[in-house]
């Protein structure tokens, strides 16, 4: 864990695993993860929720945690571990970005589903302007928000700018819809709004933080995959002799971790950055996520090519992690567009 370099966030990288034991089992796999139309799984994000974890990154001023980046990368990591049906970096991705209290306290304690709609975020490749502000309120559709179906407050930008809208305000319309999602681990909605209360938000450059957490997330993810690789490649034999010793294997996965490596250097540089205020920060955040979500992407690949057919199969998970990297790259764009992205901050 390279971000865990006290023995307070250590102690924190060992309660989170603790919590999402059950979630990240293989044998057998998670019900969440090939149940139809499992959502939110509400027991462990009120035992998150009880456990301050919600509010990391948040002064304790502002009703949060305490704690910085590194800390909250800590936590992401182990998420993008266990994958489990809570919506951890989508939450503080919005929390990073509310500028006042609003919606704060609920977020924190877990009686709120407080959710980034990322599809609209100006820094994300992909995004939407469906999205039109009416005087106070707002109308539109948005196509893919994580936990959809169980957000009460939404975080997205209308017109350019952050906006607060309250999906259980009473006011107005708003028509969720479950969509089929390529990761299981995440599942999506479709939300129709019309007339539904919307508030501005202070400023608040949460950009860096966000994508940040979506790296830990990522080096998570491919850790489980590597790790699991490595198993199968050691307890997998042919022609007499585990597979893993073979050069072929032996080698890919050493590149892996290699790569893997170098990618966690870069987000634990970036969590580093960010809570000492350098004035690098923007650009460490890019590099970070560009690293990662190539590493996730192809670790993830070649761990399910190191298992074989059986990684194809709901008996094994493999193919998980697969499905949650290329959901991440669809979200965060291609290599060519984040590197795009870090050039335009060095260069800037």
């Amino acid at each position: 864990m390279g971000y865990a370099t006290t023995s307070e966030q250590r102690e924190l990288a060992e309660l989170a695993r603790r919590m999402l034991a059950d979630a990240a089992r293989t044998a057998p796999l998670p019900p969440a993860w090939d149940a139809v139309g499992a959502g939110l799984d509400r027991r462990l994000w009120r035992t998150f929720a009880g456990s301050g974890l919600l509010g990391l990154g948040l002064a304790e001023g502002r009703g949060g945690s305490g704690g910085g980046v590194r800390e909250m990368c800590v936590v992401a990591e182990e998420v993008g571990v266990a994958l489990p049906r809570i919506p951890f970096v989508a939450a503080v991705s919005a929390l990073a970005l509310l500028g006042s209290m609003h919606s704060v306290d609920k977020a924190v304690d877990g009686s709120g589903v407080v959710i980034a709609a990322w599809e609209t975020f100006p820094f994300f490749p992909n995004r939407s302007e469906s999205l039109r502000r009416n005087g106070s309120t707002v109308d539109g559709r948005l196509r893919a928000v994580p936990f959809g179906l169980d957000a009460d407050v939404l975080v997205a930008a209308v017109e350019g700018q952050f906006e607060r809208i309250d999906l259980t305000s009473g006011t107005g319309v708003v028509h969720r819809t479950a969509t089929d999602a390529f990761d299981v681990s995440e599942p999506l909605a479709a939300i129709e709004l019309s007339g539904v209360p919307v508030e501005e938000l202070s400023p608040a450059d949460g950009a860096a933080r966000v994508l940040t957490v979506f790296a830990a997330e990522l080096v998570g993810t491919a850790r489980r995959a590597l790790d699991g690789a490595v198993d199968y490649a050691k307890q997998r034999r042919q022609f007499g002799r585990p597979i893993g010793s073979f050069q072929a294997i032996k080698h890919l996965l050493a590149d892996r971790f290699i790569e893997l490596d170098a990618a966690r250097l870069l987000v634990e540089w970036a969590a580093t950055a960010l809570d000492d205020d350098h004035p690098d920060a923007p650009a460490a955040a890019r590099t970070a996520l560009a690293a990662a979500a190539t590493a996730a992407d192809t670790t993830t690949r070649e761990a399910l090519q190191t298992h074989g057919g059986i990684g194809f199969t709901w008996e094994h998970p493999s193919h998980v992690f697969l499905k949650h990297a290329r959901a991440r790259r669809q979200l965060l764009g291609s290599p060519a567009h984040r590197l795009d992205a870090v050039a335009d901050h060095v260069f800037a």
